[in-house]
């Protein structure tokens, strides 16, 4: 009889979660407005390097365009201790900035956030905020980041782990799985830690929660429909791109929640 693969292994006919990790190319934003995003979910951008990680029970790699990225030690050990399935690819960021801030490192309580007293000033646009040239300028500015992350990885400087997308789960393609389910998954899939954070999300009626966000130096938001598949290597319609609004107030000292 066939020795039977151990935890965490695929079966002979079946790619791995790194097999999968190494073919995965990104979606890209749409080309529409986030008031054209129906039933959309909103989550601050954390810059940095957009990676998969390949998990299983005993081992985490972290990749970008079918190659390892080089990351201190820690990291894969802790995305190892913070995994709670089988095997997994799991899109998110290596970045510094989620060590700058509490946001995703404890799940949150559901909540029905108050509206705001005050209403965020309205900020005249320029040609630049054009969806098709914000999402341009935002995958050009990713790519001018890169090599600054990928150096200061190399050179051992502390990142961590913000997962933003469950892709593939114990066998199983999600990209055909809307989205609000597949961030279902991800809760369960990872517990945050120091090191591993899951994104929060709110609705766009959450405008202290955005605001706030725009204060802590998220430049960017994201805008996804809560029903949108992942369209990998593409242009997803259901995906925008836009600056948080700006508020008169300070900042808010209300918890982050997601809803």
């Amino acid at each position: 009889m066939a020795d039977e693969p151990m935890a965490g292994e695929p079966m002979a006919d079946e790619p791995s979660a790194r097999d999968i990790a190494a073919a995965w190319r990104p979606e890209r934003p749409g080309r529409r407005g986030p008031k054209e995003i129906a039933d959309a979910l909103v989550e601050p951008d954390w810059g940095g390097l957009r990676v998969v990680a390949a998990l299983t029970v005993d081992g985490a790699a972290l990749l970008r365009d079918g190659k390892d990225v080089t990351v201190p030690d820690e990291l894969p050990r802790a995305l190892v201790d913070a995994f709670t399935a089988v095997n997994a690819v799991i899109e998110g960021r290596i970045t510094t900035k989620a060590l700058q801030s509490g946001e995703g490192a404890r799940p949150a309580m559901q909540k029905i956030e108050r509206p705001p007293i005050l209403i965020p000033r309205v900020i005249t646009r320029s040609v630049k905020d054009d969806p098709y040239i914000k999402a341009r300028d935002y995958e050009k500015r990713a790519a001018a980041i890169e090599p600054q992350v990928l150096e200061a990885l190399e050179q051992g400087e502390r990142h961590a782990f913000v997962a933003t997308d469950l892709l593939w789960l114990d066998g199983t393609p999600l990209d055909d799985v809307p989205l609000l389910e597949r961030k279902r998954l991800l809760d369960g899939a990872l517990e945050p830690s120091f090191l591993v954070r899951v994104t929060p999300f709110v609705k766009p009626s959450a405008i202290l929660t955005l605001v706030t966000w725009g204060q802590l130096g998220f430049g960017d938001l994201s805008y996804r429909a809560a029903n949108s598949r992942y369209t990998p290597g593409a242009e997803n319609p259901d995906w925008a791109v836009t600056r948080p609004p700006v508020g008169p107030q300070g900042p808010s000292r209300e918890p982050v929640s997601k809803s």
